[in-house]
């Protein structure tokens, strides 16, 4: 059975959803982790899990996964993002702020240092992903909290990312993504029913976001575990189904969700806490995976630059 709309976490853990405005998608991250009391098993996990959970594989076996990767490592970084060092390399139509909500299919989302280029939101960048994966032809309108238009402001409460097609606005990234599945022919990136909450379950986007926005450094390494433990849930699954993307063997709204988290976790916590993927061995799951699926073109093809998500992370840091 597959699951299209919504994309979303069962209705029995609303704790594990995020408010997904980009004005304030960093602090929302944040608070998610305290949440500690929803009952979920795997938040038990312990150190000692932990370090079982990788001592349980075999070397040979990660240099024999390793060899198969074909994705050739970077210089001066094992694991590089795409190379976009502009918004204006992306492979999409920029557009100014429109007065009147748009006919053609348009995604407003957070602008960037200079308020008209594309800002760091992993959420647009989840859209975009997935609508590239559609083929579909669409308009992006970055926007500052003074330059979002009134329509905006009057329908969603100036809610982005904000999808607006054929006159009809629609947000919620995980109602966005379920949208984008139903409404566009092309290729399915539905997700099997018995997969669709692995990116919450694992906890990453709260942990990532508690570690890398933290300045006090006496929590670091708390929040550090936590980050390594929901890492090591992603790894679990990836090393349990042995399928080249979270969901199976080709992208889905799965991978749209996670793959702008780990370009995070990429960028700008190794800006901040110098650790990313690069700490890990070459043949590590998360490694590989982050290796193969964003060498895909609509995810490489809808990044905004590195510089920018530092930024972004800065502003949300104080």
């Amino acid at each position: 059975m597959s699951l299209t709309l919504p994309f979303a976490v069962p209705s029995a853990t609303p704790a594990l959803r995020a408010s997904e405005e980009c004005s304030s998608c960093h602090q929302q991250g944040t608070r998610l982790v305290s949440g500690r009391t929803n009952g979920h098993w795997w938040l038990g996990m312990s150190l000692g899990g932990l370090v079982t959970g990788l001592a349980s594989r075999s070397r040979k076996s990660l240099h024999a996964k390793a060899a198969r990767s074909t994705r050739p490592a970077a210089s001066g970084c094992l694991v590089q993002g795409p190379p976009v060092s502009s918004w204006r390399e992306l492979n999409c139509k920029m557009q100014a702020v429109p007065a009147e909500k748009p006919d053609r299919t348009t995604l407003f989302t957070k602008a960037g240092p200079d308020g008209v280029s594309l800002g760091d939101c992993p959420f647009s960048h989840s859209v975009q992903m997935a609508l590239k994966l559609k083929g579909v032809d669409y308009d992006v309108v970055p926007c500052t909290e003074a330059t979002k238009p009134a329509w905006l402001m009057s329908e969603v409460g100036g809610q982005m990312p904000c999808v607006v097609h054929q006159g009809v606005a629609h947000v919620d990234t995980k109602q966005i993504l379920g949208w984008i599945e139903q409404q566009f022919p092309g290729p399915s990136l539905a997700v099997d029913e018995e997969f669709v909450s692995v990116v919450d379950r694992s906890q990453f986007w709260p942990a990532l976001a508690a570690f890398t926005k933290n300045t006090d450094s006496s929590k670091d390494e708390g929040l550090k575990l936590e980050l390594q433990m929901a890492l090591t849930r992603l790894r679990g699954h990836l090393y349990s189904t042995g399928s080249r993307f979270l969901a199976g063997d080709t992208p889905s709204l799965l991978d749209c969700d996670l793959l702008p988290k780990l370009y995070v976790f990429q960028h700008a916590t190794k800006h901040f806490k110098d650790y990313n993927l690069d700490e890990f061995l070459k043949g590590d799951d998360v490694r590989m995976y982050y290796e193969r699926a964003s060498a895909l073109p609509p995810f490489a093809n809808s990044c905004y630059p590195p510089d920018v998500c530092i930024w972004g992370w800065q502003q949300a840091r104080g």
